[in-house]
């Protein structure tokens, strides 16, 4: 389905509609699209009513010239607008990593649309300044990477250390790669440029104020978001975190099953009567 939500036309799938059940908004990642949730849809029309979204200059959703509408204050204001007016309200979010800190935002502004919040492999963002300027920086030479040879930076980003612990069959490994390779390089560098983990504001400070029922979601493996995750744990009021054995970054592609089973607990737990 495609609306145009404050001049970009959006792309999202309501993957069934099931008024006896909850609905569940999902976000992907950086490079990603719904498609990355495609292996899960079925099971969770079990118990909820699946929606995926493509994020901002991302799968079919349309992107933007410039690399200010993809800041956080513009696609916080897209996501809620769609929601609000599209869906049945309250629903369930989730988000992977770059969707997930997008799932943070969405919620602190308008926490009236959401009944729960499930965060995988994401962060509230960097605190300290130099950190901040130094990630900045880092994500500036990616993006110029992106423009100047875009296949390459692929090969690269496909070999960092945060996705070297996943074990993907090769089908899975050639649905991940055609997905990022379908994407639109200048509207992924100002993905990059606009909504990076450097750009983003660290919201840290305002993880008190969710009394959103939230699930963690991290991989044994991935330590550095282990650590982080474990950080929110101690600040967000009604949170609970569940560190996922045999999984990395991307716990939805390692352990299926076992994410899957989180969702529907946390699900069962919290929906509304």
């Amino acid at each position: 389905m495609k609306i145009k939500i404050r001049g970009i036309i959006y792309h999202f799938e309501v993957h069934q509609e099931n008024t006896d059940l909850p609905n569940l908004v999902l976000l992907h990642g950086f490079m990603g699209s719904g498609i990355n949730f495609a292996h899960l849809i079925p099971e969770l029309k079990t118990f909820c009513n699946p929606i995926t979204i493509d994020l901002l200059g991302h799968g079919e959703t349309e992107g933007a010239e410039m690399h200010y509408r993809f800041s956080t204050k513009e696609q916080v204001a897209d996501i809620n607008k769609l929601i609000s007016e599209q869906l049945s309200l309250p629903v369930f979010l989730l988000g992977y990593s770059m969707g997930g800190r997008l799932a943070l935002h969405l919620a602190l502004q308008r926490p009236d649309l959401y009944t729960g919040l499930l965060l995988e492999s994401t962060t509230f963002g960097i605190e300290s300044t130099q950190e901040r300027q130094a990630r900045q920086a880092l994500d500036a030479e990616r993006a110029d990477s992106i423009m100047g040879n875009y296949a390459q930076f692929l090969k690269s980003w496909q070999q960092m250390p945060i996705f070297s612990s996943s074990t993907l069959d090769e089908d899975t490994d050639k649905l991940i790669f055609d997905i990022q390779n379908s994407q639109n390089p200048l509207w992924m560098n100002n993905s990059l440029l606009g909504f990076g983990t450097g750009t983003m504001p660290c919201v840290k400070d305002l993880l008190h104020t969710i009394q959103t029922p939230t699930q963690l979601i991290a991989g044994v493996k991935d330590q550095k978001f282990v650590s982080i995750m474990n950080a929110m744990l101690k600040i967000l009021p009604e949170a609970r975190l569940q560190a996922v054995k045999e999984a990395g970054h991307r716990v939805h592609l390692d352990q299926p099953e076992a994410y899957i089973s989180i969702i529907k607990d946390f699900i069962e737990h919290n929906r509304l009567p």
